[in-house]
């Protein structure tokens, strides 16, 4: 409307006046009132003159979605070949100069961006041959890649290991087809934030959401390819417990050809802070439902990290563990499916610990799911009620909600791609409260500073009568153990007195608490988040 006409108008002026920074800031309010294919051009200039860290990505998801708007204009594609150099993408900036010389032949400009792209390329083609002149065995140099890669992920396991089970030829969806799909599922459109609170949050309930990824930008963007596309050469984080990076372009060829049993498992918790995937922070919201977060009032040097892109093959997924420090989380699923289980955070830790004769190894989500789920689901018809386990499959556009200090064990049913959130709300402040405390009591003493401003009333009856520990919930435990401990005796046992095969390994581990390592890797986010590359 008129206003985004009046905002692109100044902010023409002000990128006239060299003021670029204040031109971007008015071009993209105005794309809030009304985008146009025009207003997303003038944001690609104005990254291309900008020299922030994904100031070039940024630049071309605007001119991207230019040419979207309006496939046929010249200066779209010109705009968007530009953005194509800047990263390096020299294929498709030829392709893009050569789609303006053909809805505009004269285009000078374009025909000379047109050779420098081409002659880059040439540049690239010819510093990829040897010393000798010999080529580049491509296929070679990536399978040398991942077998590091695995070789640090997992140093104890040989090559053999890693398909030693054959777990490949293990038709997922049909294995798991009769589960109990015992999880509500509500409207996020139809439900409000209170409602929601008051009867999941406050409860300590799972939920899934449907229809709160309607309008996300990711659902029609991410993909393995995309993001190859987009920023392949760019190193992004398998593990960082063990410092383990891959580059985009080698993860999503090995998840198109992988038959491991265990596969890694991209879990980025720093693609926000890293200049060539920061934009992807604009491709979705945070529900409604889950705001707001507690922890974003944090200082930025004492914040843990709180979101992860996670990248999966079927497979892969997350062995059976608690989340950090208290809080909540939610997952939401943009493509491929899930299946989710889930037990009450008081369920004792023993009766989780699979049979030392099922050989499961501890942090293999494939290996708990294939190896232990099954005899375990058996087992657990006969606990008491409130041991019971949640468990369902959760599909693309689904945002699962997992409450505070539930266990929870995730298989990638196919290949998938979602994004995550830890975090802290007047629902499950009180969780936070007590496991930060337990654990870590600097941070304990800042988030009670950002309660104190957000929640003064609440801050004031917890710091008067602060939470009891919860029975049979050891905010230092959020891993199972392979240490034998006293068993706490099941409700039901078997002729012989006990249940059949041992609960424990022979192995030394105590149980350990990830919120440790949580907080522990907030210094090498601030490492790595100072350069556009991880």
């Amino acid at each position: 409307g008129a206003g985004a006409r009046r905002l692109q108008d100044r902010g023409n002026a002000r990128a006239e006046e060299s003021a670029v920074g204040e031109a971007l800031a008015l071009f993209e309010q105005a794309i809030r009132l009304c985008p146009s294919a025009a207003l997303f051009e003038s944001v690609a200039q104005c990254h291309l003159m900008l020299d922030g860290i994904g100031s070039p990505q940024a630049a071309r998801e605007a001119a991207r979605r230019a040419v979207e708007m309006s496939p046929e204009w010249v200066d779209g594609h010109f705009t968007l070949g530009r953005t194509h150099l800047e990263v390096r993408r020299l294929e498709d900036a030829v392709a893009s100069f050569l789609k303006v010389l053909t809805l505009q032949p004269d285009h000078e400009d374009a025909a000379h961006e047109l050779e420098v792209a081409r002659e880059q390329l040439r540049r690239k083609s010819g510093g990829a041959q040897k010393a000798l002149g010999a080529p580049v065995d491509w296929q070679r140099r990536h399978g040398r890649k991942l077998q590091r890669a695995k070789r640090r992920r997992r140093p104890l396991w040989d090559a053999a290991a890693w398909t030693s089970r054959g777990f490949a030829s293990v038709e997922l969806a049909a294995h798991f087809g009769n589960i109990y799909e015992n999880i509500e599922r509500v409207d996020a459109v139809a439900t409000s934030a209170e409602d929601f609170g008051s009867r999941f949050q406050a409860s300590s309930t799972p939920a899934v959401l449907r229809g709160a990824m309607r309008d996300w930008v990711a659902m029609g963007r991410w993909s393995a390819e995309a993001f190859a596309d987009e920023f392949g050469e760019k190193k992004i984080v398998c593990d960082h417990r063990m410092g383990l990076e891959l580059q985009m372009a080698d993860f999503k060829e090995y998840m198109e050809c992988q038959t491991d049993d265990t596969p890694l498992y991209l879990f980025d918790h720093n693609f926000g802070d890293c200049g060539s995937t920061r934009h992807l922070l604009d491709h979705y919201q945070v529900p409604e439902v889950f705001l707001p977060d507690l922890l974003q009032g944090l200082a930025p040097e004492v914040r843990p990290p709180l979101r992860w892109l996670l990248i999966g093959p079927r497979r892969s997924g997350s062995a059976l563990h608690k989340d950090p420090l208290g809080t909540s989380a939610w997952n939401a699923l943009v493509t491929g499916s899930k299946l989710w289980v889930l037990f009450p955070p008081c369920t004792p830790v023993d009766w989780l610990r699979p049979a030392a004769d099922r050989d499961v190894a501890e942090d293999s989500a494939s290996c708990w799911f294939l190896l232990w789920w099954r005899q375990l689901r058996e087992r657990a018809r006969q606990w008491p009620a409130q041991y019971r386990p949640i468990e369902s499959v959760q599909r693309a556009g689904e945002v699962i909600f997992v409450p505070a200090r539930w266990w929870h064990a995730v298989l990638n049913l196919e290949d998938s791609i979602a994004v995550t959130h830890n975090f802290c709300s007047r629902w499950n402040v009180r969780d936070v409260w007590r496991c930060a405390h337990a654990t870590h009591p600097v941070l304990a003493r800042h988030l009670r500073r950002c309660l104190a401003e957000a929640l003064p009333e609440m801050h004031r009856a917890l710091a008067e009568r602060p939470p009891e520990a919860a029975e049979g919930d050891d905010p230092e435990v959020s891993y199972l153990s392979s240490r034998e401990e006293p068993r706490t005796a099941e409700p039901h046992v078997c002729s012989g007195g006990r249940w059949p095969g041992t609960w424990c390994g022979d192995g030394d581990d105590e149980a350990s608490s990830s919120d440790a390592e949580f907080l522990e890797c907030r210094a090498s986010v601030k490492r790595q988040s100072v350069g556009p590359d991880l």
